[in-house]
């Protein structure tokens, strides 16, 4: 259930996923399958990235880019998602002219990536093997998606493929693991998913428990990096995937 490094087609993860049946052998070290992250995953580790429990080589990240610098032998991206920011560098050829790379690219605008992790002078940045702009924003929630499909997948035990699918299993297996503060949040983010704009976050601040109150920010982060709520007009408005 993996996008092969030769699959990097737009939105090509689940389609893909279903087409590769891994026949061939691959050690760890080798291996090129291509797994999608959020930007906190890679800026909350200093060693290898574990995605559920495989190292990551080669990811894709979905983001805005919020600023552009370019010399003659690279291109720097500051993306941001809703859980961090972090640079994308793009090295140019040597015959290449460094604004034909740029000419698709522009600050403000969500862009796909896929690449490696890198560290130098001990921060984390992505070496960018492809980039281009999403032509869809539906594309932006389909990446949370595979996120927390992958996340949830690998944590799911094999009995449980032969149990009846319902409403309820699902979210079951979605709040496994979480703290009860954690699951109070999701519940009154995915009570409201009805509405357009899903609900803000004063209106979360107003039917919570008071003890939550002091840790919103921080449990909305963590529901935000898990993929279990997005955000939708602007940052304070979330819905749950």
């Amino acid at each position: 259930m993996w996008n092969n490094e030769s699959s990097m087609g737009e939105g090509g993860f689940m389609n893909d996923s279903m087409q590769s049946t891994g026949t061939g052998k691959k050690g760890p070290q080798n291996d090129k399958t291509i797994v999608p992250v959020l930007i906190k995953h890679i800026t909350s580790t200093t060693g290898d990235l574990q995605i559920a429990g495989r190292t990551v080589n080669v990811l894709s990240l979905v983001g805005i880019v919020r600023h552009i610098e370019q010399d003659t032998t690279k291109i720097s991206f500051n993306i941001q998602d809703d859980t961090g920011t972090l640079t994308a560098i793009m090295w140019l050829e040597a015959d290449k002219n460094p604004a034909e790379s740029n000419t698709c690219t522009q600050i403000n605008t969500y862009v796909r990536v896929y690449g490696l992790i890198r560290t130098q002078n001990n921060q984390r940045h992505v070496l960018i093997l492809r980039m281009y702009p999403l032509e869809d924003l539906n594309d932006l929630t389909c990446h949370f998606m595979e996120v927390m499909y992958v996340i949830l997948k690998a944590s799911k035990p094999t009995e449980e493929t032969n149990l009846p699918s319902n409403s309820s299993l699902m979210v079951d297996n979605t709040m496994s693991g979480m703290s009860p503060e954690q699951v109070a949040v999701l519940e009154v983010v995915r009570s409201a998913n009805e509405a357009e704009c899903g609900i803000e976050k004063r209106d979360i601040l107003a039917q919570v428990p008071k003890h939550i109150i002091s840790r919103l920010d921080e449990i909305l982060d963590f529901l935000l990096c898990e993929g279990h709520i997005y955000t939708t007009s602007s940052e304070d408005f979330f819905k749950a995937t």
